[in-house]
């Protein structure tokens, strides 16, 4: 394949730089994740160099900018970069991230000089530090993230999430869906049913807890918030529930660089016997009730794929022993900005007299 040969013959210039894995993974089979491939050619359509972009839950990571070494020096790799960033700003994102050697010249050097600073990777593409471990890279010499800002940044759109309750044989359980592969946001991930708001979403009333909880957000009106989810329930599980089997429990906006951005308003929901829930959407392949603790083992030995928000929500309600305790705990929502979250573990963290 061209862009094996090509990407071997750039490696070779490391020799004697840095100690590069001798058998990097086939190009065609990285080809075949999400994300998109340029090439540049010359006038016989010779492939002379390669940009390769890989998509993780909607935000856009350059996994690899090669040029062949006798095609360099022509500004190649300069617009393979600018042609990248085109693609990203394309698919609506606005952030590009990169892994590269932090002292090789025409690695960080290289890209520092085309606006990309240093940055934390993101926690949806936390994989690839495993993958860069596996092969050797993290041994080769140091390495660091970079990333670039190449449009405006979305604003989040308005969604809610629900946290359906029960008190299990074993203690506290939490309905959860497994979600389908194919889906472009959060594919494969143990997630809670819910969804964005829509346009014309007719408002419900509701506690006058629910107008105290969403006070320091910057979230729609509580009524549509609980219109939405009622009606996200009934389409995605087969429940009707009501404005007071609701619980206002938190809000995690997504961090900017996106294609996808959410402001998510996230509720308890008290269950009923009666109630029959159930996988009535595609968007999952599966659905079921688990003790949040069960969930974060498996989240722990890689067996599941847990958001931040998931995780960190999981691991609160791991804290109460039932389902009553849960309900009227009344945390203080302030809207949470970043990836890496907090845990409310302390009785300030909440507030009783919210009711």
């Amino acid at each position: 394949m061209a862009l094996d040969e090509i990407e071997t013959a750039a490696d070779a210039l490391f020799d004697g730089v840095v100690a590069l894995p001798s058998s990097p993974p086939e190009r065609a089979t990285a080809l075949t994740a999400r994300g998109f491939a340029l090439v540049a050619v010359d006038a016989t359509e010779r492939i002379l160099g390669f940009a390769h972009v890989l998509e993780f839950d909607a935000r856009f990571h350059l996994e690899q900018l090669s040029v062949h070494p006798d095609a360099q020096r022509r500004g190649l790799g300069a617009a393979l970069l600018a042609a990248a960033e085109d693609g990203v700003r394309a698919r609506g994102a606005s952030v590009v991230t990169l892994r590269t050697f932090a002292d090789v010249p025409w690695n960080a050097p290289f890209y520092r000089r085309h606006g990309y600073v240093d940055a934390d990777l993101p926690v949806a593409m936390a994989g690839l530090l495993d993958a860069e471990e596996r092969l050797g890279l993290l041994r080769a010499g140091p390495r660091v993230t970079l990333a670039k800002q190449v449009a405006d940044h979305i604003a989040p759109w308005p969604a809610v999430s629900v946290l359906p309750l029960r008190d299990g044989a074993s203690g506290l359980e939490v309905f959860v869906q497994y979600r389908a592969s194919t889906m472009d946001f959060a594919e494969g991930a143990v997630v809670f049913p819910g969804g964005r708001l829509l346009p014309g979403e007719l408002p419900l009333d509701v506690p006058d807890a629910h107008l105290l909880a969403w006070a320091a957000t910057e979230l729609p009106t509580p009524e549509l918030l609980a219109a939405a989810a009622i009606r996200e329930v009934a389409e995605e599980c087969g429940v009707l529930l009501t404005a007071a089997d609701l619980v206002p429990w938190d809000d995690w906006v997504t961090p900017p660089g996106g294609r996808r951005r959410f402001d998510v308003a996230f509720f308890l929901a008290a269950t009923h016997p009666d109630q029959d829930w159930r996988n009535t959407t595609t968007e999952a392949v599966r659905t079921g009730w688990s003790r949040p603790g069960d969930l974060l083992r498996d989240a722990g030995a890689g067996l599941v794929r847990l958001l931040p928000p998931t995780r960190t929500l999981l691991t609160e309600l791991s804290l109460f022993s039932d389902v009553a305790s849960a309900l009227t705990a009344r945390p203080r929502i302030v809207p949470v900005l970043h990836d890496l979250g907090r845990l409310r573990l302390s009785a300030r963290d909440f507030d009783t007299n919210q009711r």
